[in-house]
């Protein structure tokens, strides 16, 4: 932190959704919030910044528990595909990125996430095999440079994804894509990390981030449930996304894959698991029984047709559920507004409406369980997700024209359904001002946007070559797919629509005599 040690946020109006919102001083020192007064009565001395609230609501910063920087430039990129589909065409068809690539996407995210309000993120970054050092230093110093607090975790795996696949039995394996690389090897690069960067930057932390089970030996696995004992840092995977996931790991392991990951010493109160929207009671049992959190990830689920995760009844049975926006490739944005405001609506699409939950149960969601997947939980000194003495000073004021003032339910949803991210004014992470008038100022904005363009328009020329790339492989995609499908699945969480044309079997008689032969008026 730079400048004055000492910050006051005056006459803002607090809000945070465990106290009702009053107007008042707020205090910064040494990165936390020191002190919350009245308005105008914080004591002012030379060497404290005064920032006028007034106007404004001051909220915690949103918590961005899921994303991948690499693909924060890939926006509009891929069509309407299932995840494996998508895979192949994003992840699998896309450009060979560098290290200086890596450090202009990580910028380009953090500017999109502090000017929408965010101020944490937990970033699950691929990087290429043999060059995890290079990419997670850039990445890292990324986000030192811009002010993003970041937990950053090196997405690793060892088996191919046309591995993962489940084929029929009569259909031979296709050979891998890419060459197979030692589980050894990958988890000595990624203690590397973990040993670079472990304590040597505040607001800055290592992660273990495998990509999925289902990507991964064994072996490797437990080299990393390793590596995360050793140096207690948090971990973070992609657990049951589809359904195409349930049928092809319990083939794989005979059981449940949240039970392997239980015995393999991967599930507690330092695991964060993305989406996790097709396991079943069990599975949600022992996450809540381990401590660990979900992370739900709405936008994402809803552009690659993976299903509604049952929210209500994971908040209502003691789950710790956070927020995530994915990555741009399938949200094709980052902004936690718009996330929370989705996380909300797709919930009235289930249940009776007595148990949809309400705007600041999702809030919660965003800041609580975003704060346990940070490992960084809102009731520890120095916790995210709240605005009270001793909490992490990461702050945001929001123009409250928008907003009801004067009623605080409406006021919660009204920032969680109205408020689109355009209203941002000031942010402050650990007591450093990074965005002020609506911009971020920590770094020439100018410039970083300049190299975003032009990294945006080489991305996007290859659009074709992707497309090329996702026809020569869609066959096997879609004999696989097609036949996961066929398979019997313990959970369902995708609606059966009647079709616009189809008419209903319980249309009465009398109904019926007014349609012609072909079901027309």
């Amino acid at each position: 932190m730079t400048g004055p040690r000492r910050l006051v946020v005056r006459s803002a109006r607090v809000v945070d959704p465990d106290t009702p919102s009053r107007l008042a001083d707020v205090v910064v020192e040494d990165r936390v919030v020191a002190d919350i007064v009245g308005a105008g009565a914080a004591a002012i001395d030379g060497d404290t910044t005064v920032i006028d609230g007034s106007d404004h609501l001051l909220l915690p910063g949103a918590i961005n528990s899921h994303t991948h920087s690499g693909q924060h430039l890939d926006r509009g990129v891929a069509p309407p595909l299932p995840l494996d589909h998508w895979l192949m065409w994003v992840v699998h068809g896309g450009l060979e990125l560098g290290p200086e690539e890596a450090h202009t996407l990580a910028i380009a995210g953090a500017i999109e996430m502090l000017e929408s309000g965010c101020t944490a993120v937990l970033d699950q970054v691929w990087v290429p095999p043999g060059e995890v050092a290079a990419h997670t230093d850039s990445i890292m110093d990324a986000y030192a440079e811009v002010g993003l607090r970041a937990v950053v975790a090196p997405m690793v795996q060892d088996r191919d994804i046309l591995e993962s696949l489940l084929l029929a039995p009569d259909r031979p394996r296709p050979a891998p894509l890419t060459d197979a690389v030692p589980a050894e090897d990958l988890a000595a690069e990624v203690e590397t990390f973990v040993t670079t960067w472990l304590g040597a930057r505040h607001g800055l932390v290592p992660a273990i981030g495998p990509s999925a089970p289902q990507r991964c030996s064994d072996e490797l696995l437990t080299r990393l449930a390793s590596i995360r004992r050793r140096h207690d840092v948090p971990f973070h995977t992609h657990v049951l996304e589809t359904r195409d996931q349930v049928v092809a790991t319990r083939r794989r392991y005979g059981r449940s894959v949240v039970a392997h990951l239980d015995d393999l010493d991967l599930l507690g109160s330092w695991a964060s698991l993305a989406h996790g929207v097709w396991m079943d009671a069990d599975e949600f049992s022992t996450v809540q029984e381990r401590s660990a959190t979900i992370v739900h990830n709405p936008v994402s689920n809803l552009r690659c047709g993976s299903g509604l995760l049952p929210l209500a009844g994971l908040l209502e049975g003691g789950v710790s559920v956070a927020l995530g926006a994915d990555g741009a490739a399938s949200n094709d944005a980052q902004n936690m507004f718009e996330v929370m405001k989705i996380a909300a609506l797709i919930q009235t699409m289930s249940g009776a409406h007595r148990s949809w939950p309400d705007a600041v149960d999702v809030w919660r969601a965003c800041l609580h369980g975003g704060a346990r997947a940070l490992v960084q939980p809102t009731g520890a000194p120095g916790g995210l997700g709240t605005i009270r003495p001793g909490a992490a000073a990461d702050l945001v004021l929001v123009d409250d024209a928008r907003h009801p003032l004067d009623h605080e339910e409406a006021l919660i949803r009204s920032l969680v359904l109205a408020e689109r991210g355009d209203g941002v004014r000031t942010v402050i992470v650990g007591g450093r001002v990074v965005v002020e008038s609506g911009r971020v100022t920590s770094v020439d904005r100018r410039a970083a946007m300049r190299r975003s363009r032009q990294l945006q328009q080489r991305i996007h020329a290859e659009a074709t070559e992707r497309a090329t790339f996702y026809e020569r492989h869609r066959e096997l995609l879609d004999a696989a797919h097609l036949h996961a499908t066929s398979l019997p699945c313990p959970v369902e969480r995708r609606a059966r629509i009647t079709p616009a044309f189809e008419v209903p079997h319980t249309l009465a008689p009398h109904h019926r005599a007014h349609l012609g032969p072909e079901g027309g008026v």
